[in-house]
């Protein structure tokens, strides 16, 4: 009982070691700029409500399947996220001092994970009593009381079977591992500094290990190419196969771009500059993004060969987005699902200020980037 806290409590050590880490001036720009910046987003939520009001009121569809799925769902994906971050403490390598049983380490990470889903169910919870009570929806408590039993269903069922599941530590994966590792990615990997992107998937020996979620991802992401070829070739047009693959495209890179070797100290100190290990890092997740994108690009060509400007534009719109969220992964070092949340986030408030004022706004988002990309450089440098 005495260690059931040992996972929140490092949880608790590593937030207030990474505030004290960042300087004050930051700190009052992410505080008073986030803050702001959230001020005005509800503010605009606010006003979006408001306009579309009549319509949300009398969605029945939305109400009775759109909303429960959807909380349902995000509910699977922070209990899994959730459990995830809190098992890598319960079972981290420093911790193997501890006399505590496998069993006793998921008793922790249990603790921790339901500990933190506690305040995302009131906060799912507050969200739908205030748009209900925004929109004019009768029974907001009771829409609000729902939607938090369903997020918090969800988030259960996801914790506890990603809980169950057993947890292989790296260097007992590496011990069954063959050292010579996949023919195809000893290819893509060899390249100065060689075995980087193994080294920020954590694969032992450079060995690709097959998992149901790399199936699953695999199946899903084939089928959307599919779909997407599919649409545009019986409807002579190239628009659904080039957005089916530049979603996609962009998706596989973010899937898989991992940045953790940023952060070493034995990398920061070796005569190597951040930009070459940056792009080193991008490379093999940049391969794998555009080699799916060929598909729906080939497919939206042939459906209709005079748009061929519209899979090229896609292609170089990939490429940029990509770059940019190679910035925002750089950045948000060890936690890659922060990167994506930031990352869309920060397209999808870009999209939507773009239709009010412009295309101006991208040049906001480009010097976010940049600015991201200058703090990365320095703390590469740093530390």
């Amino acid at each position: 009982m005495r260690h059931d806290r040992l996972v929140l409590i490092l949880l608790w050590r590593e937030l207030v070691a990474g505030l004290r880490a960042t300087r004050r001036r930051d700190l009052a720009w992410i505080g008073l700029g986030g803050g702001g910046l959230l001020a005005y987003a509800i503010a605009d939520i606010v006003i979006a409500l408001h306009a579309a009001a009549p319509k949300l009121r009398d969605d029945q569809l939305l109400w009775v399947l759109g909303l429960p799925i959807t909380f349902a769902a995000l509910g699977c994906l922070a209990g899994n996220a959730t459990s995830g971050l809190c098992l890598a403490r319960a079972f981290a390598p420093f911790l193997k001092a501890l006399p505590l049983a496998a069993a006793k380490r998921r008793r922790m990470a249990a603790a921790g994970a339901f500990a933190l889903g506690l305040p995302l169910t009131l906060t799912i919870a507050t969200s739908v009593a205030f748009a209900c009570a925004v929109i004019g929806k009768p029974l907001p408590a009771a829409w609000s009381l729902g939607s938090a039993i369903l997020f918090a269903l969800g988030f259960g069922t996801a914790a506890l079977w990603r809980l169950r599941r057993p947890y292989l530590l790296i260097d007992e994966a590496a011990s069954e591992a063959a050292p010579a590792g996949r023919p195809w990615l000893r290819r893509l990997d060899r390249a100065r500094p060689r075995w980087l992107s193994s080294w920020a998937w954590k694969l032992p020996g450079g060995l690709l290990r097959p998992s149901w979620k790399l199936a699953a991802a695999g199946l899903l992401l084939a089928v959307a190419a599919i779909l997407g070829a599919w649409a545009s070739l019986a409807g002579r047009t190239a628009g659904p196969a080039a957005v089916a693959g530049l979603a996609g495209g962009i998706l596989v890179f973010m899937l898989s771009l991992r940045c953790q070797p940023l952060g070493s100290p034995v990398l920061r100190t070796a005569p190597i500059g951040f930009s070459r290990v940056w792009l080193r890092l991008v490379r093999l997740p940049l391969q794998l993004s555009l080699a799916f994108f060929l598909l729906p690009a080939g497919a939206a060509l042939a459906a209709e060969p005079s748009a061929w400007a519209v899979p090229v534009a896609s292609g170089l719109w990939l490429l940029v987005l990509n770059g940019a969220y190679a910035v925002f992964g750089a950045y948000f070092l060890n936690a890659p699902f922060v990167a994506m949340l930031s990352f869309a986030g920060a397209l999808a408030y870009a999209s939507y200020e773009t239709l009010e004022y412009g295309r101006t706004v991208l040049v906001g988002l480009a010097a976010l980037v940049f600015f991201l990309w200058h703090r990365t450089r320095q703390r590469y440098r740093n530390g």
